[in-house]
């Protein structure tokens, strides 16, 4: 059985956000970057069955879970208000804010 390669988060999103790398100033590409990061840590414990967690980890996960979404609320803030991200084009903001500003949690039955 063939699995993919890991994914570079940070590789895919210069590639996809070209216009706003080329603007950005050091801290704006930096905040991006962050929010880039924290977005792939906080996709796999956000779609972990807790179900699967060991009762006795779970406390600690959860705790883990919230403050990664509490910091990936502040980045993607942060984001939506730098002048870089004014200063893009709709169609490229509308790609971050849907691509990079979304976490989808786990839908459950």
């Amino acid at each position: 059985m063939d699995f993919p390669g890991p994914r570079d988060p940070l590789a895919e999103a210069r590639k996809s956000y070209v216009q706003f790398y080329l603007l950005a100033s050091l801290e704006d590409e930096q905040l991006l970057d962050l929010l880039v990061i924290t977005r792939a840590a906080l996709l796999p414990i956000m779609n972990t069955p807790r179900d699967y967690v060991p009762p006795v980890i779970r406390d600690g996960v959860e705790k883990t879970t919230d403050a990664t979404e509490r910091v990936f609320t502040e980045l993607r803030e942060a984001v939506r208000a730098c002048a870089t991200f004014q200063r893009i084009s709709d169609d490229e903001r509308c790609a971050i804010e849907k691509v990079a500003f979304q976490v989808k949690a786990p839908e459950r039955d």
